[in-house]
């Protein structure tokens, strides 16, 4: 047998020692039992409402098990009042693009319990595709209990991240228009991004739009260069000697408009965002300096620069985080205010949802899912989930991957091993973790260290080739170098 062939069946043995046996004992929990008799099952589409009600409930009151309503406001109240007469107290509803969000939140003001069902989990059933028949499988698949809902955080986190995401696709706008400013530059050759390094920026803004003026002379343009321009004089007036063409100073205009429009746009937009931020409970009163994170190792605080695509808030935003989740999540290393924010406006604060750790890792999908049939693992890739948490973990992994912390170090060891992309999984899944404790638990993350964690790694590769040593009888000799 060769090398390959042990080391497979030793993961397949490993994979399988973590699975979960089922005893006699565990048997009646598993049979088929009503887990909601007052339940009722909703398909939802563009023009119509399907309501399946449980069948005996339907019986005894009289009334048909199916009814239709239409998706205007009226339709839906007609509907609510409808659940509330028949008793009922859960409902399952399919997550049909956004259709079910009016419905889904009519259903929480009434005090019925909404369970939102993934479609994917829902097409094997048997049967004919019809919008009859699914409102029918849902209630039945709900009642005992077959059913698994997706995780929807309260209204207040659901606003936040409706913000959040359009701010997001306004942030993608503005560089598509940034990208159509440089291009219409270039077509001019005037070639300011080689001298100027951000074509937004306080230099970059002052010379567009002095050639939108009507300023040609290149030297009087560079004159408006900003104090802390790496780049002198003399090179900028060299990149701004160009061919003025008159359609690309319209182009150039246009979209110089645009992104203008643009950035105000997401200056009220930070506004609304700050405002939604005042309304949520406040754990603890804060009285850290603004712009500082904790130390990091080498026991000095580190000052924080923002971004361009940073939230401009009036007040602190890191400050006002720590006081909203009762802890400084920041302390974790990558995380900063504007990451902080999308995961919370994603799965919100309370982390009662998700029982452990590894819970909420599997939940962003950074967990293998083994697949082993016939003593065979066939698979043990990452589930494809769509998660704008899980993109924000993403996003901060370049910047932990050039830094010289615990995680950096466990980057490169993986990396070497495996490759870029799973190590980016392997850091999201640590950042994960550490995220779950710190905010579970209320205790800041303690950074070890690049040099700490390359020691504890070393002790445990020792301890792993004494015990193998142990195990085949060999007598371990230290190097006489």
């Amino acid at each position: 047998m060769t090398k390959k062939s042990k080391d497979r069946i030793e993961r397949v043995k490993k994979a399988l020692e973590k699975q979960k046996i089922r005893s006699i004992k565990d048997l009646e929990s598993y049979k088929l039992s009503v887990c909601h008799p007052c339940s009722a099952g909703i398909d939802i589409g563009s023009r119509e409402i399907y309501v399946g009600i449980n069948p005996e409930i339907a019986t005894e009151l009289g009334i048909p098990i199916v009814h239709t309503f239409s998706t205007y406001t009226s339709g839906l109240k007609e509907c609510v009042e409808l659940l509330l007469y028949c008793g009922i107290t859960d409902v399952a509803m399919e997550s049909t693009s956004v259709y079910w969000k009016n419905l889904y939140d009519a259903l929480e003001r009434a005090g019925i319990s909404p369970c939102l069902v993934n479609p994917k989990k829902f097409r094997m059933v048997p049967g004919r595709k019809t919008d009859v028949l699914d409102c029918q499988w849902l209630q039945t698949l709900h009642m005992y209990g077959l059913m698994s809902g997706s995780f929807i955080p309260d209204s207040r986190i659901r606003a936040l991240r409706s913000y959040m995401r359009e701010r997001d696709n306004l942030l993608k706008d503005r560089n598509r228009y940034i990208q159509r400013m440089q291009k219409a530059m270039v077509e001019m050759n005037l070639m300011l991004v080689n001298a100027v390094s951000d074509i937004t920026g306080k230099t970059s803004t002052a010379i567009i739009e002095a050639i939108l003026s009507g300023e040609r002379d290149p030297h009087r343009l560079s004159a408006l260069r900003d104090g802390r321009t790496k780049k002198g004089v003399e090179e900028i007036a060299l990149s701004l000697e160009g061919d003025y063409k008159d359609e690309q100073l319209y182009l150039l205009q246009s979209n110089y408009d645009t992104y203008r429009f643009l950035n105000g746009q997401i200056g009220r937009l930070d506004s609304k965002i700050e405002e939604l931020l005042e309304t949520f409970p406040l754990k603890t009163d804060t009285s850290r300096k603004p712009d500082t994170v904790p130390p990091k190792g080498n026991g000095k605080p580190q000052v924080r620069r923002k971004g361009k695509n940073d939230l401009k808030t009036k007040s602190d935003l890191g400050e006002r985080l720590e006081a909203i989740c009762g802890v400084n999540l920041s302390s974790v290393t990558g995380l900063q205010s504007n990451t902080i924010l999308q995961v919370i406006s994603e799965v919100g604060i309370d982390m009662s949802r998700f029982p452990s750790a590894k819970c909420f890792a599997s939940y962003l999908g950074f967990t293998p899912h083994n697949k082993i049939t016939g003593g065979v693992i066939i698979s043990s890739r990452t589930d494809r989930i769509k998660s704008h948490a899980a993109q924000a973990f993403k996003k901060v992994v370049p910047s932990i991957s050039q830094g010289k912390t615990a995680l950096a170090a466990f980057y490169h060891r993986i990396a070497a091993k495996a490759g870029t992309g799973k190590a980016i999984v392997a850091v999201c899944r640590k950042l994960a973790i550490c995220y779950w404790n710190v905010l579970t638990k209320g205790t800041e993350y303690i950074e070890m260290g690049q040099e700490n964690y390359r020691i504890r790694q070393q002790q445990k590769e020792k301890a792993l080739l004494a015990k193998l040593a142990r195990k085949h009888q060999f007598c371990l000799v230290p190097d006489s170098q």
